[in-house]
């Protein structure tokens, strides 16, 4: 059983969680429930707390205040944050903070309190079986050594890097690219260790077993790995996977992703999650998928319904992160789904049809073609289709089509009637007329515009 503490300033808040929560189903024990910071900790002195409950907004002590300390005096303590913002940026802070996961208290429905319980359980039940797996080698074999890297949380360049590691005494250090340096044996590892401790941008990695780990590999297990407040990582990176089962892989998660169950059925949003702490995708793919889905829901619905800042999202640098902003994302979606007149599935499957669409080669395609993949009748797909998107089939496909030849025109050579063909238009003439339309210029004057745009810059 793991043994719980619920810390918030609110009684009622407290005894709800305690009377309406399935903890019993997940094996959780709640063995207190505290108003304050300060009484949680005095608590945790008497009480060893496996999981911790903490709400962020609290007179005396702050739950942020209340999770640094936890993070110091009780390291082994999963804390879960409660909390009534849902504003990403506030979550984000709270995940940096050391959360494993965040309740938003003003959605505590029957309907996601398991699914919230099970997170949290799979999460804790992760991160144990990763401290056993990431244990340190206490005999290295002869023909292994350590190789000791500073790297940067962040892979992107920064500017003082060198002037802090060279204040710091650590001179001799070799760039080995998106901020990670390795450190040769003249320096002192005391230099090196007084040095992270006094950093919250860096952390140590001492690597075992490899003579030159690939940059990736590193940054992919630092993305997983990564735990607030930990300074020093002892790292045994497996050999290279299988190219045949890392495709593999890379098909089965982008089936999952763009199946678009897990939007709303909790089932399979726990096991996409379970499958990508299990493969471990590098986060190009992830990032690839995020950008997608944020395109298709713009599409279905005005530009500003999700608020939520593309920059931001693609820029966060951990899984728990990561995941915490797709859960957002997610909520969200599903707030939206719930507006509209139609089911579930049918809003799915119309998301569908925009993905293979916008992924298809060839743009000869009619909207019986499109309906038949995705197992509706072609009637009743054009009619949920308009009514969704506010477009029509046709007038969705001239605009795919149109920013097709647009793209052809500014990177290829291709002659009109090749890409009028590329584009969908079997007759080049309809073709420059629908684009003049549309675009408001011929396809020539378009093209021409472009070079000399181009020469001017």
């Amino acid at each position: 059983m793991l043994k719980a503490l619920i810390v918030d300033d609110e009684r009622l808040v407290r005894k709800g969680l305690i009377s309406t929560m399935p903890w019993e189903k997940y094996e959780i024990l709640i063995i207190g429930d505290v108003g304050n910071g300060r009484a949680a900790l005095e608590f945790m002195e008497q009480h060893p707390i496996d999981l911790l409950f903490v709400d962020l907004t609290m007179p005396t002590m702050s739950g942020f205040e209340l999770m640094k300390a936890v993070r110091i005096q009780h390291p082994r303590t999963s804390l879960v944050v409660l909390t009534c913002h849902q504003d990403f940026h506030y979550i984000q802070e709270a995940m940096r903070a050391g959360a494993i996961d965040y309740v938003v208290k003003t959605q505590l429905d029957k309907e996601n309190m398991d699914d919230i319980l099970c997170r949290i359980v799979q999460r804790i039940e992760f991160e144990q079986a990763n401290q056993t797996s990431s244990r340190p080698l206490s005999h290295p074999n002869a023909d292994e050594r350590t190789q000791m890297l500073i790297v940067a949380r962040n892979p992107l360049a920064m500017d003082h890097v060198y002037t802090d590691l060279q204040r710091a005494g650590i001179h001799s250090i070799t760039a080995m690219g998106e901020n990670v340096w390795s450190l040769t044996s003249t320096v002192q590892e005391s230099v090196i260790r007084q040095f992270i401790a006094e950093t919250n941008e860096f952390v140590l990695l001492q690597v075992y077993g490899h003579k030159q780990p690939s940059v990736s590999a590193l940054r992919r297990y630092l993305f997983y790995e990564y735990e607030p407040h930990r300074k020093v990582y002892d790292v045994l990176l497996p050999a290279p996977p299988e190219d045949k089962k890392t495709d593999k892989d890379r098909i089965i998660l982008d089936e999952m992703w763009f199946s678009f169950h897990w939007l709303h059925e909790d089932n399979a949003w726990n096991n996409l999650g379970a499958f990508i702490e299990r493969t471990k995708p590098g986060t190009p793919q992830l990032q690839d998928m995020l950008r997608e889905l944020l395109w298709l829901w713009r599409e279905l619905f005005p530009v500003g319904e999700l608020d939520v800042n593309e920059e931001d999202s693609m820029s966060v640098g951990t899984w728990q992160e990561f995941k915490a902003c797709i859960h957002e994302i997610r909520s969200r979606i599903r707030s939206r789904m719930k507006q509209l007149d139609y089911f579930d599935e049918i809003i799915i499957s119309v998301m569908k049809a925009l993905h293979i669409m916008r992924k298809l080669e060839d743009l000869h395609v009619n909207r019986d073609m499109i309906a038949a993949k995705i197992n509706m009748s072609s009637g009743y797909f054009s009619e949920c289709f308009k009514e969704i998107t506010g477009k029509t089939f046709g007038e969705y496909m001239k605009g795919l089509q149109i920013n097709k030849a647009k793209t052809l025109l500014e990177t290829t050579a291709y002659p009109i009637y090749r890409i009028a063909e590329l584009s969908g238009y079997k007759d080049d003439k309809y073709f420059s007329k629908i684009f003049r339309e549309r675009v408001g210029t011929g396809p020539t004057e378009y093209r021409k515009a472009c070079e000399r745009s181009g020469s001017n810059l």
